[in-house]
């Protein structure tokens, strides 16, 4: 991911509470994409975006609340409106609330524009765009900012999808192309028998590294990739082997972040406790005072607590970080939380982390676990665990985090070599 950051405007939108915005016009693009045209109440312009960034978008959902969710905006900057294109996943609440119930006129609150997924500056590399299923939102945007303001850059355009059926944004994206002279390939995994290659689709059956190794240009594009989990785990690592470098490796991931070089998934987070046992709980531990258990975790070296400041600075580092990480508190102190960050991590965590300080809200501080890799003082990475507290003023607003990491590099390394040994055994022939 790229380690650009997105531009501001003098109109002080950066950092801004969420505006609302009703939808002006709905399109469908698929079977199971809808695009969302959204225009501001307050008559102002929306605030500034860079194609391939996405926003923060609140709706209130009858029986499920105020919910929030991150969509890419899939239109280049007009100055009047955003556009979202969302696919209807059968399991989500706000996707399947989007698709059946949002019409023209409905009320959202949008938070402005973030993301660091997007487009170098100026005239440079060939562009190479790989996508699989609504993940073809972003290179949308590229390409119709590519079209507003043409560059003297070499375009291709990948995408994969199953079928006529879920293709969406086909006659845009080849109009685009034609009018930035990009080439495009769209690959059909499971082409339906009315579907004719070279009108539908250009090649039927799933793209492969053999394939991008043969027809995009490895060693000199910058390549920008967005799709599934699954889809992203099979490229963007075959591509690092492949001889792409870091800085010319561009991917944005939906949902929770994972590591994508083979890490494990986060575990399940444990349900809350009964308000019965959590007022037991406050009865027992009368006698000791808050000051004094506090003390006693920070104090521990089985966990390490690191506490950071808006900007990102450390100002809390325990014997646990000094353990796990292995700098000791004099040198964690006052650096970046970059030390701790593997490189290839770094853009994305600060995305998130910008966005948290705004919006004052962490879906990581009720329990929920995510599980990042890590990188110790000797080069080493580790895989981690972790949860985060929000440290507010009086006002409410967020000045820094709390966040507890725990190393989990051992059962990570257990559970990939029992995959692995599954995997050789489901490869033996059976007698």
């Amino acid at each position: 991911m790229t380690e650009s950051g997105a531009k501001t405007d003098d109109q002080g939108y950066a950092g801004q509470a969420a505006r609302p915005f009703a939808v002006e016009s709905r399109h469908r693009e698929s079977d199971v994409i809808t695009s969302f045209v959204l225009r501001p109440l307050d008559g102002r312009p929306p605030a500034p975006h860079l194609a391939g960034q996405h926003l923060t978008l609140f709706a209130d959902i009858g029986g499920a609340g105020r919910q929030k969710r991150n969509y890419t905006i899939s239109a280049a900057p007009n100055g009047e409106s955003y556009r979202i294109s969302v696919k209807r996943e059968p399991e989500g609440t706000v996707s399947k609330w989007l698709h059946d119930e949002a019409i023209e006129g409905t009320l959202l609150d949008i938070a402005p524009p973030s993301g660091t997924f997007v487009l170098p500056i100026g005239d440079g590399r060939p562009l190479v765009m790989l996508s699989a299923g609504v993940g073809l939102t972003p290179m949308v945007a590229m390409l119709e900012a590519l079209a507003a303001a043409p560059r003297n850059v070499a375009v291709q355009f990948i995408h994969c999808t199953q079928s006529n059926a879920t293709h969406a944004f086909r006659e845009h994206v080849r109009s685009l192309a034609a009018a930035v002279g990009a080439e495009t390939t769209f690959f059909h995994t499971r082409a339906g028998k009315e579907e004719v290659a070279g009108r539908d689709f250009d090649l039927a059956g799933h793209l492969t590294l053999d394939w991008l190794e043969t027809h995009s240009p490895i060693t000199e594009a910058d390549y920008f990739l967005c799709g599934p989990l699954a889809f992203l785990r099979s490229f963007v690592p075959a591509l690092a082997t492949s001889g792409v470098p870091a800085e010319r490796l561009h991917y944005e991931f939906f949902g929770t972040v994972e590591d994508l070089f083979d890490h494990s998934p986060s575990a399940s987070p444990s349900p809350p406790a009964p308000s019965t046992t959590v007022a037991a709980r406050r009865s027992r531990s009368a006698g000791i005072a808050r000051q004094a258990i506090g003390d006693a975790l920070i104090d521990s070296p089985a966990d390490a607590v690191v506490g950071s400041d808006a900007e990102g600075a450390i100002v809390l580092w325990n014997p646990g970080a000094e353990r796990i990480f292995g700098f000791t508190e004099e040198e964690a102190l006052g650096s970046s939380l970059d030390i701790i960050i593997p490189e290839p991590f770094r853009a994305r965590h600060w995305e998130g982390y910008r966005e948290t300080i705004a919006s004052g809200q962490s879906r990581y501080g009720a329990g929920d676990m995510l599980a990042v890799p890590g990188l110790t003082r000797d080069g080493r990475r580790i895989s981690l665990e972790f949860t985060i507290a929000l440290i507010k003023d009086a006002a409410g607003k967020v000045t820094g985090m709390v966040a507890v990491l725990r190393d989990i590099t051992p059962r990570f390394e257990e559970m990939k070599a029992l995959k692995k040994k599954i995997a050789e055994l489901q490869m033996r022939p059976v007698s």
